[in-house]
């Protein structure tokens, strides 16, 4: 009796380590946007919030990657299905990437660059849906919070280019050549 009220007990505790999506964001309510530029120029409900939070959206981003609640309508042309777990993806793309659209300014994580990789030919919906067969969006969220970890105190948003940067570290003067 003891060995199963432990299994009963185990993944409650383990399930609750894990952060959940905060529905706060809207993510699960979000409608189409423009098919072109950064989620950050189109200026929906969710946008204006997610940069209202400021570094404090990031963490709450990376916890809705595994999320697979599924959107009413896909919010990007030409995808089949988008979930909450997508759309956070997309966030926390489009936010560390500059005005020009062409550079992410953060390293180290899975983005789109990794993600095309993988699949050059494929469509990005595609792409991303195998990316996430092969490799989980718990590996995607890792990585996402690895780098948070490791660089929080130094993300800043740029409100120039409209994106979240990281300051560059300063290394201490060192008196000896």
């Amino acid at each position: 009796m003891a060995g199963c009220t432990l299994l009963i007990v185990l993944p409650v505790r383990a399930q609750s380590r894990t952060a959940t999506c905060d529905a706060s964001l809207g993510l699960a309510k979000m409608q189409h946007t423009p098919p072109k530029g950064r989620l950050q120029d189109a200026g929906a409900q969710q946008t204006k919030h997610i940069i209202e939070l400021g570094k404090k959206a990031i963490p709450m981003l990376i916890a809705c990657l595994a999320d697979q609640t599924r959107t009413k309508e896909p919010i990007e042309d030409f995808w089949p299905v988008t979930t909450v777990g997508d759309i956070a993806f997309f966030y926390l793309c489009d936010l560390f990437t500059d005005s020009s659209w062409q550079h992410s300014t953060i390293d180290g994580v899975v983005d789109w660059k990794n993600v095309s990789a993988e699949d050059p030919n494929s469509p990005s919906w595609t792409a991303w849906y195998n990316f996430v067969k092969r490799h989980g969006r718990r590996y995607v969220q890792n990585a996402w919070y690895k780098r948070w970890k490791e660089e929080e105190s130094a993300i800043f948003w740029d409100g120039k280019e409209q994106c979240f940067k990281i300051a560059p570290q300063v290394a201490p003067n060192n008196p000896h050549p």
